[in-house]
């Protein structure tokens, strides 16, 4: 009877120090934060839009920690992959540069569209990129924003 108390005291007892070592594993928490420099980018990358739907929104966010200061965040419209004009098909109502507010992670570009220039099924494209020139680098993947406009019936 002794024995059998023995082994099933080793048996518990291996069991407990086995556990542990993979407890710690399973509520130990990896450090996530972003440790490179900030850099910026479009939220969302692409979109589609009808011809009539007003004003679009369009986020210029910050990757990594906040700023202390405001930052002016420089875009423009890269007229070799958009054409889509400006004053009949859009309007851009934010100019460049946007200000990042300090302690803010996003800005906001807004574009407002014009309405009843194109015909049912036609499209336009319009091409937004962050610029280089600014105090923190735009992602090199993230920093084209394409809106395409579509025309929508009843023009």
């Amino acid at each position: 009877m002794n024995n059998k108390r023995y082994i099933e005291l080793l048996v518990l007892l291996l069991i407990s120090v086995s556990l542990n070592g993979c407890l710690n594993d399973l509520f130990s928490q990896k450090d996530l934060t972003y440790q490179d420099d900030p850099q910026l980018e479009f939220r969302p990358l692409n979109a589609t839009e009808a011809e009539d739907a007003g004003a679009v929104e369009v986020l210029v966010q910050l990757i990594g920690p906040q700023q202390d200061s405001d930052i002016p965040i420089s875009f423009s419209v890269n007229s070799s992959e958009t054409d889509a004009v400006e004053g009949t098909h859009y309007d851009l109502a934010t100019s460049s540069p946007v200000t990042l507010a300090a302690n803010s992670s996003a800005a906001t570009i807004t574009i407002n569209l014009n309405g009843t220039t194109l015909n049912d099924g036609e499209f336009r494209t319009l091409v937004l990129t962050l610029n280089e020139s600014n105090e923190i680098k735009p992602a090199e993947n993230l920093k084209t924003h394409t809106l395409i406009i579509e025309g929508v019936d009843g023009n």
